[in-house]
């Protein structure tokens, strides 16, 4: 029988088939929460409709009631919703569905079908300008509702509609129930999971019974609902592979991780290349290796979070198993792929990026220390020239004070006989053929000179005050 695939393509389809690469997406405050005074806990906590399933344990309906009355004042426009839908070989794409498209398509099953149906809602946020990390209020209230009467999880809205979401992740999820008889009626898991750190952060819910498989996606990766898109493009009974849509997305995210990765390895080995200082801007480079220091942390912790996710899904898987056993009839296993062995191959990959982030991290902080090494060896190579060159100035200083000595020899040589000439060459003295004959006003001179020499003197020690009180002024403050 040869597969059927039908895709409703909606006019706007094109643009949505030619989204740009995750790391070419504008940067989006992630963080951004919303501006109200109104606290979540006031909200009116209405739990009036639990039934046997419900965990009121874990889910806060204030808070769910909160966050739906946020989203009462936006369209959710930028919002676009695929659904991967239908039966067997059969299976649909309705891309961008509206909310009476999505209630129709989400119905629970006929009873009377004896293939097994499969369900996949992918909610995109990354277009929306007023998104948050982890939630976003674009969703419209009635469309999350329709997902609610879907399946959709309680305990994944509380958690979409708590500020602490970015660095309290959400707890792993899983649910086993059986019937009277001790066979498994369904199972279900809910994560959350961030595909690098450019695409904020993203949910998987599955829920699975004998006859239907149905998927939750908020933000799937493009690149993988790419792949899923081509799979089921050439057997869409894979599709139907319990734990494909989560291995798929696992292995896009274990890409991107390498990817950021690989991108710092690659500025750390531009630095180690460098061992000649000339050049070297030892402050800027001492900040970038510090931050780069800084993304091995992260990037560790981050793998190490990523692996225990895969822990958990190999578990979960192996549980989902052994739980089936041969006791549970009606249930449409593919039996042709073991998923754990899927999982074995990605921790072991994990595994690999959290050694070497702690490899990279310990060859940063070498270079680190190289960098302080070398601008102490620049700044000792600075203060030996700063000291050859005042060796020098003093060098020069004590051959120009040789040189201002003799002239001051020179100068006190010829002084007094200069002075003697400078006084005998006024008219108070007249040498005639009698002698020396000195003026009766000789007098004048000693009157003049005198007050004259002390008036200069006043001028100069004046003006040296000045200055000394102004170079006082301009002194700086020593605090004690």
């Amino acid at each position: 029988m040869e597969p059927k695939l039908h895709i409703d393509k909606p006019t706007n389809v094109q643009r949505r088939n030619d989204r740009i690469d995750r790391r070419l997406r504008p940067k989006i405050d992630w963080q951004y929460w919303p501006d109200t005074t109104s606290l979540k806990h006031d909200a009116t906590n209405d739990i009036s409709n639990l039934d046997i399933e419900s965990r009121p344990d874990l889910e806060d309906n204030a808070v769910i009631a909160w966050g739906l009355a946020q989203s009462e004042k936006t369209k959710g426009l930028d919002v676009d919703i695929d659904v991967l839908y239908g039966e067997g070989m059969n299976l649909n794409w309705k891309q961008n569905a509206k909310d009476e498209e999505l209630e129709r398509i989400m119905q629970p099953i006929d009873g009377n079908t004896q293939e097994h149906s499969l369900r996949m809602c992918f909610i995109n946020t990354l277009n929306t300008e007023a998104s948050w990390l982890p939630g976003n209020f674009d969703i419209r209230p009635q469309t999350i509702r329709i997902l609610q009467k879907a399946g959709f999880s309680k305990i994944l809205l509380t958690n979409i509609y708590s500020g602490q979401g970015y660095w309290a992740k959400m707890g792993n999820q899983r649910f086993l129930r059986f019937n009277a008889n001790g066979c498994l009626t369904s199972f279900e898991i809910c994560y959350q999971y961030r595909c690098g750190w450019d695409t904020g952060v993203s949910f998987v819910h599955f829920i699975r019974t004998p006859r239907q498989s149905v998927y939750f996606f908020i933000n799937y990766p493009t690149c993988a609902l790419t792949r899923l898109k081509a799979v089921v493009k050439n057997n869409p009974m894979i599709a139907h592979r319990d734990f494909f849509p989560d291995a798929l997305v696992a292995d896009d995210s274990l890409k991107q991780w390498q990817y950021e990765i690989g991108h710092r390895r690659d500025m750390l080995q531009k630095y180690e290349k460098q061992y000649e200082d000339e050049g070297t801007d030892f402050k800027l480079a001492t900040i970038q290796l510090h931050r780069l220091a800084r993304h091995w942390l992260t990037l560790g912790q981050d793998s190490v979070d990523f692996q225990a996710q895969l822990g958990f899904l190999r578990e979960s898987y192996a549980m989902y198993k052994k739980a089936l056993g041969s006791q549970s009839p009606g249930w449409s296993i593919d039996k042709a792929v073991d998923m754990c062995e899927s999982f074995d191959i990605l921790i072991s990959q994990c595994d690999t990026c959290i050694r070497w982030t702690k490899v990279y991290h310990e060859r940063t902080n070498l270079r680190i220390n190289l960098l302080f090494h070398l601008a102490n060896q620049r700044e000792a190579r600075t203060s030996t020239q700063i000291a050859t060159s005042t060796a020098e100035v003093a060098r020069r200083t004590q051959r120009d004070s040789a040189s201002m000595i003799t002239i001051a020899a020179v100068t006190m040589l010829f002084l007094p006989g200069t002075f003697i000439s400078a006084i005998l060459s006024t008219t108070f003295f007249d040498y005639g053929d009698d002698g020396l004959h000195v003026s009766a006003k000789w007098w004048v001179l000693l009157a003049s000179t005198i007050p004259l020499t002390i008036v200069v003197f006043g001028v100069w020690l004046g003006w040296r005050y000045v200055r000394l009180r102004k170079q006082k002024a301009e002194a700086p403050v020593k605090l004690p």
